[in-house]
Order: C-alpha cells, then structure tokens, then sequence
C-alpha cells in the first residue's frame, strides 16, 4: 500500500512492533519537541484505509438500499450494522484473553501472600516466580487493553464522521421548502451530538455480553472461597442490575425531552436572529425574552432531573464496594467465621473487579446504547426529509415520462411546462393547478398576482424544487433563475456573478 502525496504516512511500511507500540510517530514528536509546536505540513498524509469517503460511501448505498427495500420503516439501526459488519465484535474479542488475566491476578496475589504467612513452606524461587509471573500479567493486560481501546475508538471515530457526512451529503439534497422548516441549529446539534452518540456507543458495547460472563465466573471463585457469604455481593449486585433498566428508560425519556426542547430553544433563536430588525421595529423584545426565558427554564428543570437521576447512579456505584464489605462482614463478624487476609484481599479484588466491568461498565453501555438509539431516531427523521427533484426533472423530465437528452439539439432552449398539479404539503390547501405554456428564446413572460398566490412556487415548480409534483416540465439549454433573496459573499461583483467564494 503505497502513497502518491507530498508527506506519505510512514504508517503504509513499518513492521508490526513499529504498529503495536506506536514508533513510527517519534520522527513527528522530535520534530515537535525542535519546533516548539506543529504546522499543518508536518503533518502525515492520511492514508486511504482511514479515509472516511469510502465509509460514508458505503454507508449512503446501505441506507438508499435500505429506502428502497423498507420504504414505510427504514432502519437505521440495520443500516449502521451492515455497514460496520463484524469488526467491533472481533474487537469484543480482545476482552476474553484481558477479563481473564484481570481474574488471574488476584489468584496470583494471594498465592504469594502464602510467603509471608508463619511457618511457611513455599521456596523463595517459587516466591519470585510469582512476582514475576504477576509483573508479566500485569504487562499484558495494559497492552491488551491499550490495542481494544485504540482500535474500538478508531472504530468510532470512523462510524461518527460517516454519519456525519451522510447527514452532510442529506443537507446538499433537500429541498427549499424543507430548508425554509428547518433551522441551523438543528442542523448542527445533528452533527455536533446526535451523530456523536454513535462514537459512544462503541467504547462499552461489548461489555454488554462480557458483563454476564464475568459475573459467572466471580461467583464460582467467591464461592469456592467464601461459601454462603457469596449470596450477599450477588444479592446486592442483582438488584443494582434490574434497577438500571430502569434508570436506562428514565435517562432516554429525560434525554429525549431535552433534546427536543433544546431544538425548540435553538429553532425560536435563529428566528429571532434572522429577523431581529423586525423584532426591534415592532418593540417585540419583551416578549420574545419571555418566550425564550420559559423554553430555557423548561430545558433546565430537564437538565437538573437528568444530572440528579445520574448523581443517584454515581452514588451507587461508588458506595458499591462499601456496602457489599459492610454486609459480608457484619454476617461474618454475627456468626464468629474466621477472617482470612487472603480471603479479604480476593474478596476486595473481585468485588472491585465486578463494580467496574459489570457495574459501571455495564451501565454506561445500556446508557450509551439508549442515547444512541434516541439520537438515530433524530437522525433516520432527518435522513426521511423530503428533497429536491431537480435532478429528476431539471433536464427535461417528469415523474412519469423521461425523456433522452441527447436526442435534444443543445442549441435550441426553450421551457414546456404542462403542469397538473403542484403542491408544497399532500392534501394541503395551496395547490397549483393545470399551467400550461411554452417558453423560447425571446419571449417575456409576466406572471401576475396578490402576495400567496403562488408566483414564487411556479419557478420552484420549473427548478424541481416543489415537493410533491404531477405533470411535465421539460427545460432544454442553460437557464438562469435569480431568487427574492439575494446570497452575496464578501468579494468581487465578478466572483458573486460566476459564484465563486475567494480563498
């Protein structure tokens, strides 16, 4: 795999250890360490299998081809899997070999404690066997875990920037009348935290099948060592887990019911902006403050009960390693069983072990996986926005009869319009009904008529930008339609003319 560009990756040709341990970066940091900082030329050429086009690529295909298969219902969901395919469950894989040197550990640990104990018959060679032993677990579950983190978030990395060039490439097809509905601010809280939450999902996801696994095999070890007492830490661990279901449909509601007051909040304001000359002329300020401060005071009382059903999460967790010690042993201390060092140095070892992969790990991927699944929502009512038809009808086409542009001579230009009838909304009460006229080369063509009527939706019609269309508008040459609202960039009249924004 080779690169053509100016500064190619040195990542397309080092050795494997070069790519486990990250070397081929220490050119880059010395020359930051020389310079002081980094330019953008210093920078390595990304290669093409980091790439995000073909990603976004694969996944607008998998999306149309979920339309077209399920036109009533899409599935993003679906969409999102069949694009991403197997990958993040081999990543998975990785925690079978780490969650397993994670249990051997402690085992390791309180066989060498038996060194220390009186009367001890272990050898020092078995001793130093076991510390070395530890060290080299201890090594492997960091590199372990380093290599699924990194390739788990460059998975989602990945997934984050395909959707939000999906919804980029969405934004260049809609139609005006959709634009005119919809905001910039939705717009970027798509791009900013709804197409973030895609990227989240993918850190826990996996622990959601690890999780239990785990839980399995702690139980079997405190139970060869603790007994009965065991029933205490699955207990307490059993009903955190069946709370979080429903701490999970708390956390979607509230976090479904931000968002859309956050879009309300966010719409009423690039309103108010865009029409701020108006607000001030009529004196509309206090209204308009009062209006906005209800909406925030909403989002904000939203907000708190999220943080506080959180907070509660938090405490419980936290407190988890403490309330289990305190019941295991107040039952220990009520019924005169003998304390084990070793006993308690496992028994805090795999408690802890089980707080943070099944009970904190675990609820952040039931978190993460329920705001994702109330983002894609956002995102699939996006993606099913009504667009522009321009490019089914701007060459001489219609719904119902397409015609071979190049049979047409390119030099004659003219514009039939047999229209039928056009409509902004279906069954809506505006409609354009039976137009019929021809335009050439040299004909001034007037359209009269009151504010409403329908002028500007005629051109719309003529440019494929009205919604829902029945007829035949066929447009032969080149053809210039100036809109009411002029769109200037800060240059040359010359380079608004050719639509040229400067460099």
């Amino acid at each position: 795999m080779s690169s053509s560009s100016n500064n190619p990756n040195p990542l397309l040709e080092v050795n494997i250890f070069s790519r486990f341990f990250h070397c081929w970066l220490s050119s880059l940091i010395t020359k930051s360490h020389k310079q002081g900082t980094l330019h953008l030329d210093d920078l390595y050429d990304l290669p093409d299998f980091l790439k995000s086009t073909s990603l976004t690529d694969k996944l607008e295909e998998n999306w149309l081809n979920e339309i077209k298969r399920c036109p009533q219902n899409p599935n993003l969901i679906r969409v999102t899997l069949r694009t991403m395919g197997w990958k993040l469950i081999l990543f998975g894989l990785l925690l079978i070999p780490l969650e397993s040197l994670n249990i051997v550990q402690p085992l390791l640990v309180i066989y060498f404690m038996k060194f220390f104990e009186p009367c001890s018959t272990m050898l020092s060679w078995q001793a130093w066997l076991a510390v070395l032993t530890i060290i080299i677990v201890l090594l492997c579950i960091n590199l372990i875990f380093h290599q699924y983190v990194f390739r788990t978030v460059l998975c989602g990395v990945q997934m984050r920037l395909a959707y939000s060039g999906l919804i980029f490439r969405k934004v260049l097809r809609l139609s005006s009348h959709t634009m005119n509905n919809l905001s910039s601010g939705e717009i970027t809280n798509l791009l900013a935290n709804d197409a973030n939450k895609i990227e989240q999902v993918h850190y826990f996801l996996n622990y959601l099948w690890v999780a239990p696994l785990q839980i399995i095999v702690v139980v079997f070890l405190l139970w060869h060592f603790v007994k009965y007492i065991t029933f205490i830490a699955i207990g307490y661990t059993l009903v955190l887990l069946l709370m979080q279901p429903l701490f999970s449909r708390l956390f979607l509601h509230l976090r479904s019911e931000v968002l859309k007051i956050t879009d309300e909040r966010i719409k009423i304001m690039s309103e108010i902006i865009k029409s701020m000359r108006i607000i001030k002329m009529y004196c509309w300020e206090s209204a308009f403050e009062r209006k906005i401060y209800h909406i925030r005071t909403r989002e904000i009382i939203k907000t708190i009960l999220y943080m506080m059903c959180t907070c509660i999460e938090t405490v419980l967790s936290h407190s988890y390693i403490s309330i289990i010690f305190l019941m295991m042993y107040g039952i220990m201390w009520l019924f005169n069983m003998k304390f084990d060092t070793r006993i308690f140095t496992l028994s805090y070892v795999l408690v802890n072990y089980i707080r943070q992969s099944c009970i904190n790990y675990f609820n952040f991927a039931i978190r993460d996986l329920l705001n994702y699944i109330a983002a894609q929502k956002r995102i699939r009512k996006f993606l099913l926005l009504n667009e522009s038809e321009r490019d089914n009808r701007l060459l001489s086409t219609s719904c119902n009869d397409i015609v071979e542009i190049n049979k047409i001579d390119e030099k004659i230009s003219q514009v039939i319009c047999n229209l039928k009838q056009a409509q902004w909304e279906k069954n809506g009460k505006f409609s354009l009904k039976n137009i019929i006229f021809d335009a050439y080369p040299g004909d001034l063509i007037c359209i009269i008529g009151p504010v409403g009527s329908g002028k500007s939706s005629l051109l719309q019609t003529l440019t494929g930008e009205i919604t829902y269309f029945d007829g035949k508008v066929r447009l032969y040459g080149s053809f210039c339609y100036v809109p009411q609202e002029s769109w200037i960039v800060s240059s040359s009249i010359k380079s608004n003319i050719f639509n040229k924004i400067p460099p």
